[in-house]
């Protein structure tokens, strides 16, 4: 489903929405969508619901590396 053209696209407009309010070295050029979300049993997430950078830059590195090249 994240891969689908129709949720591919809904997102794209609201990424294009969200960069009409922003000026033009932070908006958003590439994005990624993962296939779940992130949780705290799958260790993305802390307890308090803080995402874990760490554990998702090693576990989403080419995915991460893709959007940059």
């Amino acid at each position: 489903l994240t891969q689908h053209y129709t949720v591919l696209e809904l997102v794209r407009k609201a990424v294009a929405e969200a960069n009409t309010h922003l000026a033009s070295y932070e908006t958003i050029k590439r994005f990624a969508i993962l296939p779940h979300d992130l949780t705290v049993e799958s260790g993305e997430l802390t307890p308090s619901l803080k995402v874990k950078r760490k554990v998702l830059d090693r576990k989403y590195k080419h995915q991460i590396e893709a959007l940059y090249t």
